[in-house]
């Protein structure tokens, strides 16, 4: 692994190690187990409008239709590439009858989820492996579907992450993908996007970018659904409960009470929030299928 690889490993999970106080009090719940947003479908009494969904309804709604789209039928083999503490994993294995490898460079979130898995009897069809999602060890053509929900932001090189889960998912497999994809210069260079990237150890990428990453690498009918529509509202919560806390929690990180990396987590939060008003990015859901 080269020095940078290495600084972006020990960053990330700084990151994720110190910010999980409050990821479990302001987010997930034993019921979701999840680290990202939440899908609000559209009602069906309503043209137009969205149905407002419960929180925990709304985070699993959208790993529902992230299967749907991938098609995850039952025996599925699915690689969960930054599987967080294991919420889209477990779903998948409890709802789908998948069978799921989640894998995570951040070694605490990977003992957290296999807590969380055998504690809901799920040891037989769900694992957890601690890699990087761009070099796994696992066997060539092993998977049905390769799914990233919010985790490939953190690949430093697209091409990697492309690379790495073409050769994992068997010819004819199926990659689903929810991210944060910015619009073409200049909002890929805005300052609200650069703060945010720093913050939540981040690279984000275009369209453009990703398209590129995917189709050089062996994936064909690649397809980006904006839905930050759906994802408006819980979007927004973050930013209310940012607001709320923003105050006292510069005053902790001055009392050293609170550490670097969840501040920048308060930071970053806000930043995404301005990024997203200023048209800078637009939340996808991408698929691709694996060339025969």
């Amino acid at each position: 692994m080269s020095q940078s690889a290495a600084h972006h490993h020990d960053r990330l999970r700084e990151y994720y190690e110190d910010t999980w106080f409050d990821y479990r009090f302001l987010w997930l719940d034993p019921r979701t187990r999840a680290l990202h947003f939440g899908y609000e479908r559209p009602s069906a009494s309503a043209k137009g409008r969205l149905r407002r969904h419960r929180h925990d309804d709304a985070l699993l709604a959208l790993n529902e239709v992230m299967a749907d789209l991938a098609a995850v039928q039952r025996d599925a083999r699915v690689l969960d590439a930054g599987c967080g503490v294991g919420g889209s994993s477990m779903w998948l294995a409890e709802q789908r009858d998948a069978v799921v490898v989640g894998v995570n460079v951040v070694a605490d979130h990977v003992e957290r989820a296999r807590q969380y898995a055998h504690e809901r009897g799920l040891d037989d069809r769900v694992t957890f492996v601690a890699a990087d999602y761009t070099a796994t060890g696992l066997e060539d053509g092993s998977f049905d579907v390769a799914w990233a929900l919010e985790s490939a932001c953190h690949a430093p090189s697209k091409e990697a992450f492309a690379a790495e889960m073409a050769r994992v998912v068997r010819p004819g497999g199926r990659l689903i993908m929810a991210e944060y994809v910015l619009e073409p210069e200049p909002h890929a260079s805005s300052r609200h996007v650069k703060t945010w990237e720093g913050c939540w150890e981040m690279t984000l990428a275009t369209q453009d970018v990703w398209r590129e990453a995917f189709e050089s690498n062996g994936w064909v009918d690649v397809t980006f659904a904006d839905v930050t529509s759906n994802m408006y509202r819980s979007l927004r919560r973050l930013r209310r409960f940012c607001r709320l806390l923003s105050p006292i929690a510069s005053v902790l990180h001055v009392l050293r009470i609170r550490t670097a990396a969840q501040q920048r987590n308060i930071e970053g939060s806000i930043e995404l929030w301005n990024a997203l008003q200023d048209d800078d990015w637009r939340y996808c859901l991408v698929t691709a299928v694996r060339a025969a």
